[in-house]
């Protein structure tokens, strides 16, 4: 099935989702790609693993985008079918207000860790996951480091010299007052 056809064969099962047209300057063979509402993520996966034009058995990787002047943040999904070789990307969109989407975990177990990191980083909570828990940060670490409103403040474990620290330069040399 070529990209068209699994984007009108999708649309035609959910009308709620929308084709995502790829800019002409993205890259080279670009996969197709859909928006899903949020509400239906776990149901339009379903159906792309289960049906048999789809099949789409192997979710390659899932991150998240934040769009912080649109207060949303953009899952991104990108699945694979070893058995009918093609490619789809999935865009949902949740509000940074209320980042809670449901696990995908139920579809693909793979997806396990996936959503652990974007949970980690960027704060969205996977409601329904087996596991939901800090992967990467330890538990009690403030804030979501991924998010672009994001902002570390210093501590006693700190070198001087991250990029981004208050008060320091690039090179880890404080920044003098104003003259």
């Amino acid at each position: 099935m070529y990209s068209a056809e699994l984007c009108q064969t999708l649309i035609k099962r959910f009308p709620e989702v929308s084709f995502v047209s790829v800019p002409d300057k993205f890259v080279r063979d670009p996969e197709p790609q859909v928006r899903v509402p949020v509400n239906k993520l776990v149901e339009v996966c379903r159906f792309l693993k289960t049906d048999p034009q789809m099949q789409f058995d192997v979710p390659l990787q899932m991150t998240a985008v934040d769009y912080i002047k649109d207060n949303v943040f953009e899952l991104v999904y990108y699945l694979y079918s070893s058995k009918k070789k093609h490619a789809l990307v999935l865009k949902a969109q949740v509000s940074r207000a209320d980042a809670i989407v449901d696990s995908v975990t139920s579809v693909w177990s793979g997806m396990d860790w996936q959503e652990r990191e974007v949970y980690d980083l960027m704060g969205i909570t996977f409601k329904g996951h087996p596991n939901l828990k800090r992967i990467m940060m330890w538990e009690g670490f403030p804030g979501y480091p991924l998010r672009k409103d994001y902002v570390h403040v210093t501590d006693k474990y700190d070198s001087g010299l991250e990029v981004g620290t208050p008060g320091l330069n690039e090179k880890g040399i404080p920044i003098s007052g104003k003259n």
